[in-house]
Formats: structure tokens, sequence, C-alpha cells
């Protein structure tokens, strides 16, 4: 009797000892398993695709258009900015508490002058359109946690389409600039596969820097600035 007695002691102590040891391990594999992940978020690399809309921030500014005898014959007033609009590819990195991100976009915006001809008695104002379309090519970088971010980086444009109205006036010329640059930050959020962003694009160029009458530069001093708002899909695996 003493010695099955002892025998179930034995078996009911190794069975204590065999789910306590048990208990410890899926309390550790769990904690790897939280370390892993935390560990792959912080260091995650995610691509995909953004779409953007947004507006230029540049306000109204009149220039003039003279003859070879520095008559004025044109007045040339930028009256509105229509919509910006963006849709491309995007590649964010994490280093723990920074990231970089990467952007090749194809942004599209146009712009409205009211055009009155004084070389005809009475002749109307006239609305002549231009637009844009632009390879916008980006680099950001900044700081992230929790999902939030804060970044700045250097732009490139590169000019892929125009299209303008003003070219039916008397003394228009132009010249474009093929690849023109500027900076841009921007605020914004990760949740998931679904990316948010605010951001400000600031232009180093004016609405007027291909804008020629003959041979003089028009006196167009506002830049086309951007304010836009941007939606990102990750195809990668969500955290």
């Amino acid at each position: 009797m003493y010695i099955y007695a002892i025998n179930c002691s034995v078996v009911n102590l190794y069975i204590k000892n065999c789910f306590w040891i048990l208990f410890f391990m899926l309390i550790c594999i769990e904690s790897q398993a939280q370390y892993t992940k935390k560990n792959r978020e912080k260091y995650a690399a995610r691509y995909g695709i953004k779409l953007s809309a947004g507006a230029i921030m540049a306000r109204e500014e009149t220039t003039y258009i003279g003859n070879e005898r520095d008559q004025i014959i044109h007045q040339i007033k930028l009256a509105d900015a229509m919509p910006q609009f963006n849709a491309g590819l995007w590649g964010q990195k994490r280093f723990g508490w920074l990231y970089s991100e990467l952007n090749i976009l194809y942004s599209r915006y146009g712009m409205g002058y009211d055009a009155t001809t004084f070389t005809s008695f009475g002749a109307p104002t006239q609305r002549k359109n231009e637009r844009f379309g632009y390879v916008d090519m980006q680099v950001m970088a900044g700081l992230i946690s929790n999902g939030f971010r804060i970044g700045v980086g250097p732009v490139m444009h590169i000019l892929a389409h125009h299209e303008s109205q003003l070219v039916s006036l008397e003394n228009y010329s132009q010249r474009l600039r093929r690849v023109s640059y500027g900076f841009s930050g921007a605020i914004g959020y990760d949740m998931g596969k679904i990316s948010i962003d605010l951001k400000y694009d600031k232009a180093f160029r004016t609405i007027g820097d291909h804008i020629y009458y003959r041979y003089k530069k028009s006196q167009f001093f506002e830049t086309p600035d951007g304010i836009t708002f941007a939606v990102a899909y990750s195809f990668g695996k969500e955290f």
C-alpha cells in the first residue's frame, strides 16, 4: 500500500510539473510571437498604388503683352487653378522610428486665364485654359511612431504633357522646362493595408516660368504650390 501511495504521489507531482512546464512554454511562445510581430512591424517594407487629389494654391495675378512698339495689346490675368489629380506607385521602408518612402506619380492640373485684347475696340474678355501633365518622382523620409508619420523630401517634375490656348494670342511664345524641382512635407497614418497622407508641395518654378511675350519673360510670380490628400493601398501582408 505504501508503495502504491508513493507511486501515486510521484505521478501527481510529475503531472503538475508537466503542466507548469507547458504553461511557461506557452507564455514564452506567445511572447516570442508578439516580439516577432513588433519586430516585423518596425522594419517592414510596403509597396502598392497611391491616388490623391488636391488644389493648386496660386492666387490671382495679372501681366501684359506688348508689341514691337512697346504698346500693350493684351492683358493676361490668372483667374483660377483647376484641381490636381495624382495616381501611381508608392513604396515605404521602415527602420524602427524612421522611415523612407518613394513615390512615382502622374500628376495633372490646369490654369485658367482671363485674356483681354486691346487691339479691337470692345473685344470681350476670353477664358484661356492651360493644362499640364507631370511624372513626379519623389523621395521622402521622416519619423514614424504607432502608425503616425511626418516626413519631408525633394521631388523632381518631368513634363509629360502640355496644352495651352494662350498660343493663339499675338506675340505670345513659350519655352517649356522639361524638368523642374520642388520640395514636400507630409503627415500621415498607416492602418493595415491603407495609408493616408496630407501633403504640401512647394514648387521651385512660377506659373509663368514657361510664358514669354516675344523675347521677354512674363512677370508672373505666383508658384503652383499644391495641397493634396492621398490614399495608398499596400499589396504586402498586413502587420
